[in-house]
């Protein structure tokens, strides 16, 4: 089995039309992104911490959520599963019914178990793949960014994956120079992929249902059940008192371990410190209060716990690639 290289290159990845079909990686790294997230599992099991809370997608079951909340794979059974990301902004762009895109908002992942439908989106990946992305299984593939109107401008896949593709833009080069690359889709087929990819997306939100959340068993997998429910009750307590300010010493103390130890446990286990941790709350805090409510910026950077505006700006425009308020125009 190829391995996903874990931390880094799924920390750095920039938003971006991204699909992968194969075994999931083996530990995780706590990370955001601002894309809509699929998980399809068709073999397997996938075990998630995702916004403090321990998450298991089963067998058959297609999980949805709005990547912007920070998750993490913890321990997972290996099988097939197939990954869709689709940036936000292109998300948007659909115009789809409130109804669907504003359970997104929330802070719990749409489940829903549908072994047919993952079955058929997960066959369906590899060709878009191939088409939109000009790269066959296996292939990889560069850089790449999604522009202002949402539409991917390049590619990116982290090394090793099993089958990885992302989206690029329409290729802008003429008949000619397209018919000299093989495997080059030609315009027409790109845009097709891209309207089963809405298609795709609609049909797993039409069947989504709320997220039962239940917590791994503890065989399942490497990480000691104590240890888990340590970095879960840390990052559920940063997520209950991200808009306050907080201390290290306020988290330690809720799961009894002094703070120096505290601190050790989140980052061995999540991958990222619990400061980096904090922060990614109140950046997703942010983004949600930017496209939900019409509050001024100054007071968004109050309420989602920013103790200044200049560290508002700071987080939440290096996360969306652009200042807040291009963010919140992005979105509306």
């Amino acid at each position: 089995m190829t391995q996903w290289p874990i931390s880094d290159a799924v920390e750095e990845m920039p938003p971006g039309l991204w699909i992968r079909r194969g075994a999931p990686p083996p530990m995780f790294s706590m990370h955001r992104h601002d894309d809509v997230e699929i998980n399809l599992v068709l073999d397997g099991q996938l075990h998630y911490l995702f916004g403090g809370q321990p998450l298991t997608i089963g067998e058959g079951e297609i999980a949805v959520f709005w990547a912007a909340q920070p998750h993490g794979l913890v321990d997972s059974r290996t099988g097939d599963m197939c990954w869709l990301h689709v940036p936000f902004s292109m998300f948007l762009s659909w115009g789809l019914p409130q109804a669907q895109t504003a359970p997104l908002l929330s802070a719990q992942p749409l489940i829903t178990r549908a072994p047919d439908l993952a079955a058929r989106i997960a066959h369906m990946a590899e060709r878009w793949g191939e088409e939109v992305g000009g790269a066959g299984p296996g292939g990889r593939s560069g850089a790449g960014t999604v522009d202002g109107a949402g539409v991917p401008d390049g590619v990116r896949a982290p090394d090793g994956a099993d089958r990885v593709c992302a989206a690029n833009g329409p290729d802008r080069a003429g008949a000619a120079d397209r018919a000299d690359r093989p495997g080059r889709a030609d315009d027409d087929s790109i845009e097709i992929a891209l309207l089963e990819i809405q298609a795709a997306v609609r049909r797993v939100l039409r069947t989504a249902s709320q997220a039962n959340l239940e917590p791994p068993s503890d065989s399942g997998g490497s990480v000691p059940a104590v240890r888990l429910r340590q970095v879960s009750a840390m990052a559920q307590y940063v997520r209950d008192h991200h808009r306050s300010p907080i201390a290290v010493a306020d988290i330690a103390a809720a799961v009894h371990l002094a703070p120096s130890h505290a601190m050790t446990v989140f980052r061995r286990t999540a991958g990222v410190t619990l400061g980096d941790y904090v922060t990614m709350c109140r950046v997703a805090e942010a983004q949600r209060l930017l496209l939900t409510t019409s509050m001024k910026v100054t007071e968004i950077a109050d309420a989602a716990g920013f103790g200044s505006l200049s560290s508002f700006y700071e987080h939440v425009s290096a996360a969306c690639g652009m200042t807040p308020r291009e963010y919140r125009r992005q979105g509306g």
